[in-house]
């Protein structure tokens, strides 16, 4: 019953519904390559909104990342988003997370690295500063950029603030990580130690993990970014 119960829910839920639109409207189509498109949209939304492919998506970025614990002289933690009502998106909150417990463990100041995108949502620095301090964290502390939009500019603006001879903690979610360091290697950083927060590869699997999620959906399309910004880079 149970199983019963979940499986008409991801049925109704999107992508449950559109993977099932698709596939229907392929059975029942006249023309062969409408068909043939429909049936291949279906499947392929279903492919890549499951965990198991959702794990294949992450597995070579995440891998390198897990139980690293850090020593050096400054964190930098780059934002993640935030949102039109001024709150910190999902992956934001698990970056800030991690960067302040790092900074308990350690004792070390943090850069927190985050512009805005338009002039109707807030700085995330400014943000990211305040849940900071609003944990206990010091004023002196913490350092911010408040120019970057983008991982690009975070490296920019990080290296303006600090130059290129500390050795820094790079905070931000594991799959982002490895495109993350090869800019800041780039940009000329040799100091380089992670702790990535927010992984997102599972593992293990049950039958309701064949099942179509948007979480699956969303983490494969960030996954399918990261890839594209590796290869953008490396060119």
């Amino acid at each position: 019953m149970l199983f019963l119960k979940k499986l008409l829910t991801y049925a109704i839920i999107p992508p449950g519904s559109f993977v099932i639109l698709f596939i229907f409207s392929g059975f029942v189509a006249n023309k062969r390559w409408l068909k043939f498109l429909l049936l291949i949209s279906g499947i392929s939304l279903y492919l890549i909104s499951i965990t198991p492919i959702k794990d294949f998506s992450l597995y070579f970025l995440e891998k390198d990342y897990r139980g690293i614990v850090c020593k050096g002289d400054i964190i930098v933690l780059l934002g993640g988003g935030v949102n039109g009502s001024g709150e910190l998106s999902e992956d934001a909150n698990k970056r800030l997370v991690k960067g302040y417990l790092i900074h308990k463990r350690e004792g070390l100041p943090i850069v927190v690295s985050g512009g805005r995108v338009n002039e109707s949502i807030p700085f995330e620095a400014d943000v990211l500063a305040k849940n900071l301090t609003d944990l206990g964290m010091s004023d002196k502390d913490i350092i911010m950029d408040k120019n970057s939009r983008d991982t690009f500019e975070n490296v920019k603006f990080v290296k303006e603030i600090l130059g290129v001879d500390k050795s820094i903690i790079i905070v931000t979610s594991a799959y982002h990580m490895k495109r993350s360091v090869l800019l800041f290697q780039k940009a000329g950083f040799n100091n380089i130690c992670t702790e990535a927060a927010d992984f997102k590869f599972d593992g293990f699997y049950s039958i309701y993990d064949f099942l179509p999620t948007s979480h699956n959906l969303n983490s494969f399309s960030k996954a399918l970014k990261e890839y594209i910004g590796l290869l953008f880079y490396k060119i």
